[in-house]
């Protein structure tokens, strides 16, 4: 039986609707015991919601420069709320209780969202510093985001990865200790929360 997960994609929604949404989130997550901490933190996340709410605000009065103000803070929004949702999925790992708490939708388990496919093309690399990893690879069909996984254990069933959620197919994993081995892979997430995992990679930390 798959997880419920809740909704990650929030762009679809109007302008007004999308800030009754975050501040619907915000609300839900301060003083939540089952989220002491999150990615991104709830101040930051609350600065990104606060930001939006004054530009739309703002925005009212008309003007291409108010505008466009508006929506940089939307993107910045709407990306904080994927990055969110996806912290709340991982640590929920489908309790419904904690899910619903979160302030965020769930997916329905009927529907039929589009096909996701895997993360292809995975490559570990050294980054620019000692004790950086750098995990790359090529886009997966109908994905809106990704999630870097790793851990210095043979990876197994019972493993417990690291997660560092990301918008994009890239990241820098920083601050691991030089000379361990490191296993790695990058987990595409579709719309509905659904999951698809490139292969499991390895390399020594530089």
């Amino acid at each position: 039986m798959k997880n419920q997960k809740v909704i990650l994609d929030y762009s679809k929604l109007s302008d007004a609707n999308l800030n009754a949404k975050a501040k619907a989130v915000v609300l839900a997550l301060t003083g939540n015991t089952y989220f002491p901490t999150t990615t991104p933190t709830l101040v930051d996340f609350t600065t990104l919601q606060t930001d939006y709410s004054t530009a739309l605000d703002n925005c009212s009065a008309g003007g291409k420069l108010l505008i466009a103000l508006k929506n940089q803070a939307r993107e910045a929004l709407v990306a904080g709320m994927r990055q969110l949702a996806m912290d709340v999925n991982a640590q929920s790992n489908g309790d419904t209780t904690m899910l619903v708490s979160s302030g965020f939708d769930l997916s329905s388990m009927g529907d039929n969202p589009a096909v996701l496919g895997a993360p292809t093309e995975f490559k570990i690399t050294d980054g620019m510093n000692a004790g950086e990893l750098k995990f790359s690879c090529r886009s997966a069909k109908n994905a809106i985001a990704y999630l870097a996984e790793y851990t210095d254990e043979v990876p197994s069933d019972n493993t417990l990865w690291q997660k560092l959620p990301i918008t994009t197919r890239e990241t820098t994993i920083k601050g691991l200790r030089s000379g361990i081995r490191i296993y790695g892979r990058i987990k595409a997430i579709g719309r509905k929360g659904q999951e698809a995992n490139s292969d499991t990679l390895s390399r020594v930390v530089q």
